[in-house]
């Protein structure tokens, strides 16, 4: 399931330009986003604030046009019952 193997990618990466997930799963940038959003909801990841540098800090691309999401390394626990 293509939401599963984001949250993979985005917990190996720490955090990532929403243009590189899109990209490594050959997925629009709006689709990409809604599904990033789904982990934001629920807690397990955080869009960053406009203009943050992603972790390669390169500063090719213009920070105010990137969105960075980053994985919350405290995951909530899971009660298993």
């Amino acid at each position: 399931m293509i939401l599963l193997d984001i949250r993979d990618y985005l917990k190996n990466a720490g955090s990532a330009p929403v243009r590189d997930i899109a990209l490594h799963f050959k997925l629009s940038e709006y689709d990409t986003k809604s599904m990033l959003e789904h982990w934001v909801k629920k807690g397990y990841a955080k869009k960053l604030p406009a203009g943050s540098l992603c972790q390669g800090g390169c500063r090719s691309c213009e920070p105010s046009n990137i969105e960075i999401y980053q994985w919350n390394q405290t995951e909530k626990a899971v009660l298993i019952t």
